[in-house]
């Protein structure tokens, strides 16, 4: 076999890896590099769009039991009835009648996906311009914060317990006049050098929840509301943290080559710029209503250009979209092998499943 010909069979084998069955995942490389597509049974990224807003006017969703239980803590009642968790909405597009499943999913231990989460921006929608807004993320790790019952609680997108502190959030403070139904749930990255938590959206302020409003009203109720509460930007001693919300823009050619090349509204390094779809409702688990992008994929997906510095920021080591898929399959099964093992060693049996969640993914 002529070397030509061992790399096209090399090529080919590399794009049967796949580490996740979650289409375009955000912990795996863009499928755009190299000109590589996923090759997946589900339909593409724009006719799920369409279908998921559709869906969003038909389905029944008990948000305010949803985020009580979420604030308080509180899973004790009856909820049979209740039409909740709609997390896997998207994976059941690929069906053939498309059925709208509903059922509740309550968390057995920890808050687990509750967050929004972003799929890779693979097919440019026609409509990015006038339908889209783009949110610049700082490095940092994706938090669910919890104010309720006087105290603050912050989760991971895996839903572990990371932190419990006094906030000036409505609900997170016994300094505050402790009131039924007042809690507030916002989607933040927490960045612990500035010990600064960046506020990407909320989900609920002051017992109104909003997961059941479109992303233009959610983005502004959370400036709104943020601005009437100036203490939360300031560390002291009742607001350990501070919270400042992140601006969001138009994505339009001129917004963004002006966002890129300005100066960042945060200290720390930029990690990459969110899509959010204006009409998308708050949904729980991946959606393709929500894209990420990394800056330096920006001239290769837009067909725009980008400051040297976020240029400079393409691994170094990177060849081929083959290679690269070849060696984060290896990683994760060293790591799912390492885990397993350490399972049989604790409890005899190797047998559990491992759920490998990746860090420093929106």
């Amino acid at each position: 076999m002529s070397e030509p010909e061992m790399d096209e069979v090399t090529e080919n084998l590399a794009a049967s890896f796949s580490v996740s069955n979650i289409p375009n995942d955000t912990a795996a490389p863009h499928p755009r590099f190299s000109q590589y597509k996923i090759k997946t049974n589900l339909p593409n990224q724009d006719k799920r769009r369409k279908k998921l807003l559709e869906l969003q006017k038909q389905r029944r969703y008990d948000y305010v039991n949803h985020v009580r239980r979420l604030a308080e803590n509180d899973w004790s009642l009856d909820i049979r009835d209740d039409a909740s968790c709609l997390m896997d909405e998207d994976r059941k597009l690929g069906d053939e009648e498309m059925d709208w499943m509903v059922q509740y999913c309550k968390p057995p231990r920890f808050y687990k996906n509750q967050l929004m989460l972003s799929e890779w921006l693979v097919e440019v929608p026609d409509n990015l311009e006038s339908d889209w807004y783009v949110v610049p993320c700082p490095e940092g790790k994706r938090s669910l914060v919890v104010a309720s019952k006087g105290k603050t609680i912050a989760y991971t997108k895996s839903g572990c317990r990371v932190n419990t502190f006094p906030s000036s959030l409505p609900g997170g403070s016994r300094q505050q006049q402790i009131q039924s139904g007042n809690y507030t749930l916002l989607d933040c990255v927490f960045s612990l050098p500035n010990r600064t938590y960046y506020v990407l959206d909320v989900l609920c302020w002051k017992g109104h929840p909003v997961l059941d409003s479109e992303t233009e009203f959610r983005f502004y109720w959370l400036q709104n509301k943020m601005s009437e509460i100036p203490d939360i930007k300031q560390q002291s001693k009742y607001n350990p943290y501070s919270f400042t919300s992140l601006p969001n823009y138009p994505c339009k050619a001129k917004e963004l080559e002006s966002l890129l090349t300005a100066p960042m509204p945060f200290a720390v390094p930029l990690d990459g710029l969110l899509f959010y779809h204006k009409r998308t409702h708050y949904t729980h688990g991946f959606t393709p209503l929500v894209g990420w992008l990394k800056a330096y994929m920006l001239p290769e997906v837009l067909g725009m250009s980008i400051p040297q510095q976020f240029a400079a920021e393409k691994p170094e080591n990177y060849t081929c979209i083959g290679e690269h898929l070849k060696k984060a399959f290896d990683k994760v099964k060293k790591r799912k092998n390492q885990m397993d093992c350490e399972d049989s060693a604790d409890s005899g049996s190797s047998s559990r499943r491992v759920m490998l969640c990746p860090e420093n993914v929106i």
